[in-house]
């Protein structure tokens, strides 16, 4: 789930994690995709949310920000794929999630079924936390791997580019090169302004309603004849392409939807991504 949220990076920093101690964390695999784990909020919970690797920061509900006595401290600007909207910034003293806590954090917040249609998902943790954490999602075993050191795993290495407060990765087609957000938020692959850059094999459907947190809007149903992958090819690769007439540089070329792997790896403060 794409989203940037308009605060200043020395905002930003005040989030930065610590460990405990290195672990595993279960998680739940939703119906799009997503991890969903357990978070403590200033000791308050635990509350059901996301860990997602394609926001610039975190998310709770109004419900979860009245329970954990967050107050208001700012009104902001967030850019979604789906069209901006603007929202009420909390400030939390206390977010822990496995091993890792994080003070001082400033989530955003959404309606109360934001996520997912039944609200049962209280919130997102995204880059704002994660970004200097070190940590390995593992699809098939559905448990997050928390690292105190960079693992030195087997598989397809990415270099990751810090931009705006993302994380994007570079990735050399046959005629172009994209630019795309790892997202483990994102329940396909999108892809933003792509009519004639990629050899679509044609629409599935007209349209689809592609929505975020607080936005929607309509996209087309492709499908992507190859999608290199660092030393992958991907062929026939289901895809959602969206028109956009300005672009926002912070959005990159596209979501990467990080289910489509066994295992994904980030370390943050390496700036590299492994897909295993």
């Amino acid at each position: 789930m794409r989203e940037r949220l308009l605060l200043s990076a020395a905002i930003v920093l005040l989030a930065t994690p610590r460990f405990w101690a290195a672990s595993t964390t279960p998680f739940q695999l939703g119906d799009q995709g997503g991890v969903i784990v357990p978070v403590m909020v200033n000791g308050t919970g635990p509350f059901r949310m996301l860990i997602d690797t394609g926001a610039t920061h975190s998310a709770i509900t109004a419900a979860v920000a009245s329970a954990v006595n967050a107050r208001a401290v700012a009104r902001s600007k967030i850019i979604t794929p789906a069209g901006d909207t603007m929202r009420t910034i909390v400030a939390i003293e206390r977010l822990v999630v496995g091993p890792v806590v994080a003070n001082d954090v400033l989530p955003s917040i959404v309606e109360w079924r934001a996520f997912d249609s039944e609200g049962r998902i209280q919130g997102l943790i995204g880059q704002d936390v994660l970004a200097w954490l070190r940590y390995t999602i593992d699809f098939r075993n559905k448990v997050v791997e928390w690292h105190e050191r960079s693992p030195a795993f087997d598989g397809t290495r990415l270099p990751l580019a810090f931009e705006h407060g993302r994380f994007l990765v570079s990735l050399p087609q046959d005629q172009s090169t994209l630019r795309l957000v790892p997202d483990s938020g994102a329940g396909a692959l999108v892809l933003f302004d792509q009519r004639g850059r990629l050899p679509f094999t044609g629409e599935t459907a007209p349209t689809v309603k592609l929505s975020t947190a607080q936005a929607a809007r309509m996209a087309r149903h492709v499908r992507v004849r190859t999608l290199r992958v660092g030393d992958r090819t991907m062929r026939d690769v289901p895809a959602v392409a969206i028109e956009r007439d300005r672009p926002h540089p912070a959005e990159g070329d596209g979501l990467l939807p990080l289910h489509l792997f066994e295992r994904v790896t980030f370390d943050g403060p390496a700036r590299v991504l492994i897909l295993g």
